[in-house]
């Protein structure tokens, strides 16, 4: 692992740069900007070629000799101050003119480092050694085990932070690597499959356990530890040096949890990152959400622990922070990163206080916060635990809004997992879910918009109008539709970098991609100007004050910028004086090395004599070996490797002293540029994100219109009333899968209106309830799924796949579809089914739509055919709710004949000789059979159990008989 020094740059020694501007500040807290205070001498360029020394340069003098030597603006990448920056190779680009050097096999490409901390002499000569065991583990193996007092000043400093931060793994940089000590070193090594070493202690100690990871490379791994749940402390170098016999300072500069990330290596692009609030006090709890990548922030406040268990489930939040410790809450969902905080942070005053502080406000009354305290308490706990996680950024939030119950479309886990929303039931994967069939988004910030409409349709109708507007127009308009998708393709992810440059770790990559994004809106409100639909017309604005900010972006950074930070290559010419003043000297630097090496040339008479630079052993005269003998006796021989030597002069020696210390000052003067720039485009976060949700909306209404286009969807009718009516209905995801057939469309009639399939009731109104029948493997879980899918489509604002479709809006959907078992709470598939079932039953209205499938089949068969009865029964006569009853007891179709509201239907088969035909169409009609042994017959099932089987079952027939068309009795008194 890495000795205990410090990481230096060989080209800042005595030139007064930051320690920030040093190491770059990887994970997104602020870089200082230093200026070095330089001595006034502007006589020292009285003559512009002049090669003053670099020390009496001031400002002014800069100043001057870039006005009297302009320099000419540069497409591409500017000098990138001696380094090749967007190389991987260690080695230090020459100066121009010069070869780069052919390196030999003894060339070092190791970075300097400082003599402040002395190195561990056996860390690198200790062979490596497996992590750890637990039955097997190391004499040191926490942190409480040793005596601080005992331990050297590093380690002592380590320990004391472990111990502020014990459920927090501990990175503590020490040179090139990020360290950690005792069981934060046997936790890394074990989920990293690193190498665990040790570190002497001291004589009470011997050697800890240690393992690090390199810091050039600690976001992909932290990325890993933080997508693992754990929480990552990271102790930096607050100074480049440290004072004669002091340890370096160290401090905790940034602490990463799955909800606080805003890398983007540790995110998914297409899916928030939401981080979570909560404050429960008895049966009523707050809950604030927010995705600190996005700045979006919301608040609620509710009633009843099952409510905030969905509403959790629903969110999928990457972390939940809440006023507590102990075991896990009920209302908390099994798999949420659960973080317990203070009980302060969260209490009413201090929360308050958070809120008016982060949003410089006098009142709360304006945000709508006023009627929820336990919202504001949740909401102000959140932001105090975002300013504890990122010391010194001050991450840029919306202002909170708030969202009700019956705002949206209530959907419970059950029923997201049974319609398979964004993932799977089997396999928890993207492909074949409700988002792969609809998602032709171009953008991230679009993805994420359309799985959020997916997740949380509207029950607004004028909203759902709006965007059906949005969508028809770009159907019609395919040029348009094209164009849009064509211009949004390469555009970035502008939420996410407004969110970085405000948060001050947004590199300069991220602002040239956020600069070309901001570009292309006026582009898009030129294709828009003549859009009629409110979506799309919210688009056709110049946005002046951005196209400004992306024109200013483009005129400082050059078109593709180094990854570094702190090592020049930043910054145009002719974007600030003092920087060309700089680069102006570096010229003359260059040109007397090249006269230089000519000079040497001419005086050695070697004619392959080559003048270069190692970022190691800075500048040398390079000759091959044959002609070493024969160079000058004020030579200096450096270094002899295999096939040349290497050899330095006294007045290249002393002139390459000067040189590093311009290109240090023009790599600082670039950052402190850089900066400034950055904090200019931080501040205008807000109207960035503003734009780029709309943007978002616009990706969102394409690739709707692109499916409805490419797959012939219809626009459904949204009415006032409680009608489901859907002629010639497909399902959205199977269709896309079906590859060697068609797949058989299917109509639905419930809740009023002209019925394509069903018995209408009394008032020639479709019915309320229908009980579908049919045999196993035929397609009835299709079709309650398909149903609810198009249900839920409509209400999202996009066209679904039939050919024409009018809906009443819905306040929920339940669905109960397929079987399993809850073993972690000791449930079986039974108990689980009638949980589910109960919920529906006290929660359902006539407005819901409710998908029943094969209730009462997880016990005896007439306890379950009585369930399954009663439960018809009541939604029909009670609740009214439209329903689709599937079930393989006949004997329902019988309520067909009790109550009006109720019809029979059935999924088609057909049989011909000892085989069976599925047709998956569905007709008006009560089926009498489910051919349970012909599908058991056609899933392999040997011979002989299926000819007992039909045996057994005639018998059964011949002597069961169950008489169930009874009216409900009245309740008794």
């Amino acid at each position: 692992m890495a000795a205990e020094a410090p990481q230096q740059l060989s080209l800042v020694a005595d030139t007064g740069l930051s320690e920030t501007a040093l190491q770059g500040n990887l994970f997104g807290a602020p870089e200082e900007t230093q200026t070095a205070a330089r001595s006034a001498r502007p006589e020292s360029l009285a003559e512009p070629n002049a090669l003053a020394d670099p020390g009496e340069l001031d400002d002014a003098a800069l100043e001057a000799d870039a006005s009297s030597r302009p320099r000419r603006r540069r497409q591409t990448m500017a000098r990138a101050a001696g380094t090749d920056a967007t190389a991987p190779a260690p080695e230090q680009e020459a100066p121009t003119g010069l070869a780069a050097p052919d390196l030999g096999p003894n060339d070092s490409a190791a970075s300097d480092q400082g003599p402040a901390e002395t190195p561990d002499p056996t860390n690198e000569a200790e062979p490596p050694t497996a992590a750890a065991p637990e039955s097997d583990l190391p004499p040191w193996h926490h942190h409480s085990l040793v005596d601080p007092q005992q331990l050297p000043p590093m380690l002592r400093h380590y320990v004391e932070l472990k111990a502020a931060h014990p459920e927090r793994l501990l990175l503590y940089r020490l040179g090139d690597f990020f360290e950690c000590f005792f069981e934060d070193a046997i936790t890394i090594s074990q989920l990293l499959e690193l190498t665990l070493t040790g570190k002497e202690a001291g004589k009470a100690h011997g050697r800890v356990p240690m393992a690090g990871i390199p810091h050039h490379a600690a976001e992909r791994y932290c990325g890993d530890l933080v997508r693992r749940g754990l929480c990552v402390a990271l102790c930096d170098q607050l100074e480049a040096t440290a004072a004669k016999g002091a340890l370096l300072k160290r401090d905790i500069t940034r602490v990463l949890t799955p909800g606080t990330v805003i890398e983007e290596g540790m995110l998914a692009a297409r899916r928030n990152n939401w981080l979570c609030g909560v404050v429960v006090e008895g049966s009523r709890w707050g809950l604030a959400v927010a995705d600190v990548s996005t700045g979006e922030f919301r608040v609620t406040e509710r009633q009843g622990s099952d409510l905030l268990h969905q509403e959790l489930l629903q969110l999928d939040a990457a972390e939940v922070v809440w006023p507590g410790e102990g075991n896990r809450p009920g209302w908390c969902p099994e798999g949420l990163r659960l973080t317990p905080s203070a009980l302060t942070p969260f209490a009413a005053p201090e929360a308050r206080s958070s809120l008016l502080k982060r949003f410089r406000l006098a009142s709360l009354a304006g945000l709508g916060l006023a009627d929820l305290p336990l919202g504001q308490r949740a909401a102000g706990g959140l932001l105090r635990y975002l300013d504890d996680t990122q010391p010194g950024a001050a991450i840029p939030l919306d202002l909170p809004t708030t969202w009700h119950a019956g705002d949206q479309l209530v959907l419970d886990a059950q029923t997201r997992r049974n319609l398979e929303l964004t993932r799977t039931q089997l396999g928890g994967g993207v492909q074949g879910s409700l988002l792969w069939a609809l998602d032709r988004t171009v953008t991230a910030m679009g993805g994420r918009c359309l799985r959020r409409w997916i997740e949380a349709p509207l029950v607004d109708r004028a909203a759902i109008g709006a965007r059906q507007e949005g969508v028809s127009e770009l159907v019609g308009q395919r040029p348009l539709r094209q164009a849009l998708r064509r211009l949004l393709r390469p555009m970035g992810d502008l939420e996410r970098l407004a969110g970085r440059a405000g948060a001050g770790s947004a590199s300069a990559r991220d602002l040239v991609a956020l600069a070309d994004g901001l570009e292309r809106l006026p582009q898009l409100a030129s294709l828009l100007g003549l859009a009629s639909s409110p979506p799309l017309a919210a688009l056709a604005r110049p946005w002046p004050e951005l196209a400004e900010l992306a024109a200013l972006v483009r005129h400082s950074l050059v078109d593709t910028p180094p990854l570094a930070l702190t090592e020049g290559g930043l910054i145009h010419d002719g974007v600030d004086s003092r920087l060309d003043g700089l680069r102006n000297q570096l010229d003359d630097q260059d040109a007397w090395l090249a006269e230089q090496e000519a000079s040497e040339r001419r005086a050695s008479g070697i004619a392959t004599l080559r003048l270069q630079y190692h970022r190691t052993f800075g500048y040398f005269l390079s000759v091959s070996r044959a002609k070493a003998g024969a160079v000058p006796e004020h030579w200096i021989r450096r270094q002899t490797l295999a096939n040349e030597e290497r050899f330095v002069t006294p007045e290249l020696k002393g002139r390459e002293g000067r040189i590093l210390q311009l290109k240090a000052r023009a790599a600082q003067r670039e950052f402190e540029l850089f900066t400034e720039l950055r904090s200019q485009v931080g501040a205008e976060a807000t109207p960035i994100r503003a734009a780029a949700r709309l943007v978002a909306d616009l990706d969102a209404l394409a690739s709707l219109a692109e499916v409805a286009a490419t797959g012939g969807y219809c626009r459904p009718e949204i009415t006032a009333g409680r009608e489901l009516l859907i002629e010639a209905g497909r399902h959205p995801v199977v269709e896309q899968l079906l590859v060697e057939s068609p797949f058989t469309a299917n109509g639905i009639a419930l809740g009023g209106g002209p019925a394509p399939i069903g018995r209408p009731d009394q008032d020639g109104s479709p019915p309320d309830l229908l009980v579908l029948t049919g045999p196993n493997a035929s397609g009835k879980s299709c079709y309650l799924r398909q149903t609810g899918l198009l249900q839920l489509m409509a209400q999202m604002g996009s066209w679904i796949p039939a050919r024409s479709a009018q809906l009443g809006l819905a306040d929920r959907i339940f669905t109960r579809v397929g079987a399993g078992d809850d073993l972690a709470s000791g449930q079986s598939t039974f108990m689980v089914e009638m949980a589910e079932t109960a919920n529906i039953l006290h929660h359902a209205s006539s407005r819901s739509l409710v998908l029943l499938d094969e209730i009462g089949r997880g016990t005896a068969t007439f306890d379950g055919l009585s369930i399954a009865w009663a439960v018809a029964e009541h939604l029909a006569v009670e609740i009214q709710a439209r329903s689709v009853f599937a079930t393989h007891y006949h004997e329902l179709n019988e309520l067909a004949e009790l109550h009006a509201n109720v019809a029979n239907v059935q999924v088609l088969v057909e049989e011909t000789g000892d085989d069976l035909v599925f047709l998956h169409r569905v007709v008006a009609g009560g089926a009498s059979r489910s051919y349970g042994i012909e599908a058991a017959r056609l899933a392999g099932v040997p011979a002989a159990v299926v000819l007992r089987a039909r045996q057994v079952l005639g018998r059964i027939e011949a002597n069961s008989h169950v008489a169930v068309g009874l009216e409900p009795e009245a309740p008794g008194p």
